[in-house]
């Protein structure tokens, strides 16, 4: 089969389904940061599109017809790195009707990453949301230009490219600043937002009621781990009410301060107060904590092999560890260590119980035993991800997507 892969945003994911699709012996191409007319010249079965609700409906549209001119229609995939209803735009049911209606008339699907998520979209009538787990691939694909250079995006490859060449996924570098990723080496790291924005910027105050059902659900999910957000709202008693999107949508701003962001603030300043500056924190918003932190920056992320652990609190957008920061630290060959919810056992293996923490004090005791512990840090690395690169492989699961995505 033949791919096309385009979109903005975190384009990592890209690479890496393009590998993993060259290695399973389709044909695919990385179109960013445009789709130029000489790469959609032929028939195309199916694009990979990361932004694909923020362009116009009717650019999307003829898209399909263009490609349609070469054979059929392509399916369309959209990769959530949002909740589904964000994604969309709806507030009410009547969007939602129309935006299924128009995925369906378009072939267009939703793979979440969350299966929490998708099932609450599901359940408010996004029937076109599947979920699985986003997965890792070690290698990202190159070909030669003509001109002698090397060509990662806007070359068509295949498993008998001429001269095609696998790169280890770790190998790829972005930003560069020394001082950064010095500072990053043999230490707790963090990298990620501290208070978001987003969740209430330019919009009304979530009214106290739901702020009172998001917290509950919060606790539930922080008392019981293996809870994803539907499963602990039913339990909550909140069956009826997560049926309504403009609720759904008010509910889930108040989730993300009462639930991600609040497990942020508990866990890095438990890790400050008993690391001291061996935790090394990245990001914006910690200020509003009391906590000093390392600017917003891409640097550190090429010290995630040097860092003595690299930490996961949880997604803003998701109640999944398995999300796009989290797997390129294992594609980049990081320690993973994590506080324990919703699938950390898929992602950890047999390595949970010692890779991942509970509460304040339990994580403090695990990274401290782990930053003076050299040998057992490397035993605990090469375990982990021979793990995910096995449990995780998008080789097994692309199948998967591409078999409800082109059925």
């Amino acid at each position: 089969m033949r791919f096309l892969l385009c979109g903005q945003g975190t384009s990592e994911i890209l690479w890496s389904i393009q590998a993993a699709l060259v290695d399973l012996g389709h044909e695919s191409v990385l179109a960013l940061p445009d789709i130029s007319q000489d790469v959609i010249d032929r028939r195309i079965d199916a694009l990979f599109v990361l932004n694909l609700f923020e362009i116009p409906r009717p650019t999307v549209e003829m898209l399909r017809d263009y490609i349609a001119q070469f054979g059929t229609p392509p399916a369309i995939v959209h990769v959530c790195l949002k909740h589904p209803l964000e994604e969309i735009g709806a507030v009410n049911a009547e969007q939602i009707r129309d935006a299924n209606r128009w995925m369906a008339e378009n072939d267009v699907s939703m793979w979440c990453m969350c299966q929490g998520s998708a099932e609450q979209a599901v359940r408010l009538g996004l029937g076109r949301v599947f979920h699985e787990p986003l997965g890792v691939h070690r290698w990202i694909c190159t070909a030669p230009a003509a001109d002698g250079s090397v060509d990662l995006y806007k070359r068509w490859m295949a498993p008998d490219t001429p001269g095609l060449q696998r790169h280890p996924y770790a190998a790829m570098k972005g930003q560069s600043d020394a001082d950064a990723e010095s500072s990053v080496r043999d230490r707790i790291l963090y990298l990620g937002q501290g208070w978001p924005e987003h969740p209430e910027a330019g919009r009304e105050p979530v009214q106290p009621a739901i702020r009172r059902d998001a917290e509950a659900v919060a606790a539930a999910m922080t008392e019981r781990p293996a809870l994803h957000r539907v499963q602990a709202m039913d339990r909550c008693g909140l069956t009826d009410r997560s049926a309504d999107p403009a609720w759904t949508l008010d509910f889930n701003r108040a989730f993300t301060i009462a639930f991600a962001v609040e497990n942020r603030r508990r866990f890095a300043t438990a890790l400050r107060r008993g690391l001291g500056e061996g935790f090394s924190l990245w990001g914006n918003g910690w200020e509003r904590f009391g906590l000093k932190a390392g600017p917003v920056s891409p640097a550190p992320r090429n010290a995630y092999p040097d860092a003595a652990a690299c930490l996961d609190f949880g997604s803003l957008a998701f109640d999944t560890v398995i999300f796009p920061r989290t797997l390129e630290i294992v594609k980049r060959n990081g320690l993973l260590v994590s506080w324990r919810h919703a699938d950390t056992d898929r992602l950890f293996g047999p390595t949970e119980d010692r890779l991942t923490f509970a509460g304040e004090d339990d994580a403090v005791s695990l990274l401290a035993a782990l930053s003076v512990d050299a040998d057992r840090r490397a035993k605990l690395r090469s375990a982990h991800l021979e793990h995910c690169f096995d449990a995780l492989a998008l080789t097994a699961i692309l199948p998967r997507v591409i078999g409800r995505a082109c059925r």
